[in-house]
């Protein structure tokens, strides 16, 4: 009896090593290789191909905050809206965070969504991101339209419009996590969300990023 107990506990032991060294593998490979991002699905990315790109007919770059009125929207479109802070931007889907071209430039339009992330009509987490600098007198001009979201705090309202669809959310966590926490960058989650990241703290500082979480609390046709 001894002995069986014996072989089954040097089992067990065996077995966490090697799951302790696999697991360890996988985080040193995704900190190398993801480069702050992480390894989309072939389901996602079957998705996003057969998705609608609404990044075709871009409007003209802007330079200011609130862009929009609920009005003016184009009613199938994509749009963050905060009022606290004075924001109404166009919201540019399926931006890829690997591809400094590709992000910047979509900047120039409004905010972006990460690829590969949940959209929300969905159960998941939609990835918001933007930049964002400490010097608000020059945000405008610099395009980085989440320089004032550091003035944000808990069950504060993010209002979304997609396809047809208004969106509010509450404000629920908001954190600093380090730049290699490639893990905060997912489209995964148990209930709808959004997940908006900028550099900081302070604003705009390469150091660290803020993460600030909002969980769905209703939506509505509009």
């Amino acid at each position: 009896m001894k002995l069986i107990i014996k072989i089954i506990t040097t089992i067990v032991l065996l077995s966490a090593i090697s799951m302790s060294v696999v697991f360890f593998q996988m985080d040193s490979y995704a900190e190398v290789i993801l480069n702050n991002t992480f390894i989309p699905s072939e389901k996602n990315i079957t998705e996003i191909n057969q998705d609608k790109d609404f990044n075709d007919n871009l409007e003209l770059s802007t330079n200011s905050f609130y862009d929009y009125s609920e009005n003016s929207i184009d009613k199938n479109g994509f749009y963050l809206r905060i009022d606290k802070i004075g924001l109404f931007k166009m919201i540019i889907k399926n931006v890829d965070p690997r591809v400094k071209e590709e992000y910047t430039n979509s900047w120039n339009f409004g905010i972006s969504h990460g690829k590969f992330t949940s959209t929300p009509d969905k159960i998941g987490l939609t990835y918001l991101f933007a930049h964002a600098i400490g010097d608000k007198s020059l945000a405008e001009s610099k395009n980085a339209w989440f320089s004032n979201l550091d003035q944000l705090t808990n069950n504060d309202q993010i209002i979304v419009y997609y396809m047809g669809v208004k969106y509010y959310y509450e404000v629920s966590l908001i954190q600093a996590v380090s730049p290699k926490a490639t893990a905060f960058y997912t489209g995964a989650s148990v209930v709808p969300m959004i997940r908006m990241q900028y550099c900081g703290p302070p604003t705009g500082s390469l150091d660290s990023r803020i993460l600030v979480d909002a969980l769905l609390i209703s939506q509505e046709k509009i």
